[in-house]
């Protein structure tokens, strides 16, 4: 990661509600669903807009089908939309298989701040 740049988990955990949520100065949704298969998909998508211009947007999607896993398949991903005054940040997409690993992800960069 460049010096300069901010870290996408920073961003991230603010949009989870951690540090950094009162910068959150917007917030777009969109939902769908579909049957595909024997399965109902879900999709939920947010754009999130911060103070500095930035804007990331978090897309999650999940299906109804039975999984004994601990941690249930789901798609997650957080892509930086817009830059704002942000001199950058990295990196500028990241995708997840479940919630655990976004989860570990989160945990893993605890002292990215924006």
């Amino acid at each position: 990661m460049d010096g300069a740049s901010e870290p996408l988990a920073g961003y991230a955990r603010a949009i989870m509600g951690g540090a950094g949520a009162e910068r959150i100065v917007g917030r777009e949704e969109l939902r769908d669903s579909w049957r595909e298969a024997d399965c109902e998909v879900s999709l939920q998508e947010r754009v999130y807009r911060f103070d500095n211009g930035v804007a990331i947007r978090r897309r999650i999607e999940v299906d109804d089908y039975p999984s004994e896993l601990a941690c249930a398949e789901s798609w997650i991903t957080y892509e930086v939309l817009e830059l704002g005054s942000s001199p950058g940040i990295e990196p500028m997409r990241k995708s997840f298989d479940n919630g655990c690993r976004e989860a570990f992800w989160l945990r893993y960069h605890s002292d990215a701040a924006i």
